[in-house]
């Protein structure tokens, strides 16, 4: 298919957290976004192991001047069980989309992770040498060092935890709410860290970040270091201004999950080089999860401040 109208932008994975919005926030008027196994309105198919850029989306014809590359197998313990299979998706296909961009002149900013470190520390930093331990952080860690390889512009944005504060979203904070309405046990590790981040800051510094005369690595993060046990504390303390909850918080360490791969304990980043660029840090997740309880419960707050009083008549 060749592209006869004018997007500036192409979004490889639009179907996923991040790519619904980035392109919700580009618009069809800016931006070409594809899917593979999810189809969503304003969509085009795009199979990478199977398709090549410059035989079905790059025609003669594009005004392209910026790829993101959001697509790709996530899931770790498929990665871990699955090496090849994965490998053929997140290495060799990724392989094939930057030279297809490359040699059309666009520049590309691939979505890589905080798992190309082994977590041994935190408070990683782009001059950080990537040493993964994990099969997932190793493909990543494999397209990185291939895309370093060309010419630039590109960009290489290692993204940390990416939450959202919809209700209905689909994160870490929406299904926690999800458990803690339900009555659900919550098992939580208090020894895994990360630097968590809102979809919407990590949208916004995409597009920045496609600006023609920034190129490199950048960690595309939130300003806090925290602990999963961390984040779900936050949350509660948010949610209880403006209701009572009796959550069953279970705390345990990561190394208590049966993964396939031990998770690396401490994949923190720096991200002052990034919020150099900006002007401005990333929301952090107090103000994250500000906004998703005041969206969810503020109607019940006048409701619990009557139960606190009633409770304070009766003793």
């Amino acid at each position: 298919m060749s592209v006869n109208s004018d997007p500036a932008f192409l979004i490889l994975g639009g179907s996923g957290f991040v790519g619904r919005h980035l392109f919700a926030t580009l618009g069809p008027g800016r931006a070409l976004a594809t899917y593979h196994a999810k189809p969503f309105h304003g969509g085009v198919y795009f199979d990478a192991t199977r398709m090549r850029l410059k035989d079905s989306l790059l025609g003669s014809r594009h005004a392209i001047r910026t790829a993101f590359l959001l697509y790709g197998v996530t899931n770790i313990d498929a990665c871990a069980r699955e090496p090849e299979s994965t490998w053929l998706v997140n290495v060799k296909s990724m392989q094939q989309v930057i030279d297809d961009l490359v040699e059309a002149g666009i520049k590309p900013i691939y979505a890589s992770t905080d798992a190309v470190f082994d977590g041994s520390r935190g408070r990683w930093t782009e001059e950080d040498s990537p040493n993964p331990s994990l099969t997932y952080g190793k493909q990543k860690a494999e397209v990185e060092r291939y895309l370093m390889s060309k010419r630039k512009p590109w960009i290489i944005a290692r993204l940390s935890k990416i939450v959202g504060s919809d209700p209905g979203t689909h994160s870490l904070l929406g299904e926690w709410v999800r458990q803690i309405e339900a009555g659900q046990a919550i098992r939580c590790a208090t020894d895994l860290i990360f630097t968590p981040a809102h979809v919407d800051d990590v949208v916004a510094a995409l597009v920045r970040l496609s600006g023609d005369s920034l190129s490199g690595i950048f960690n595309v993060c939130g300003p806090a270091s925290m602990s999963r046990m961390d984040l779900l504390r936050t949350l509660l303390a948010e949610i209880r201004r403006y209701r009572q909850v009796k959550a069953r918080v279970v705390p345990c360490s990561i190394r208590d999950f049966p993964f396939l791969e031990p998770r690396p304990l401490d994949g923190s980043m720096v991200p002052d080089k990034l919020y150099g660029i900006l002007g401005r840090p990333f929301r952090d997740m107090e103000s994250v999860c500000a906004e998703l309880a005041l969206a969810l419960f503020s109607g019940a707050s006048n409701r619990l401040a009557v139960e606190k009083s009633q409770d304070s008549n009766l003793s």
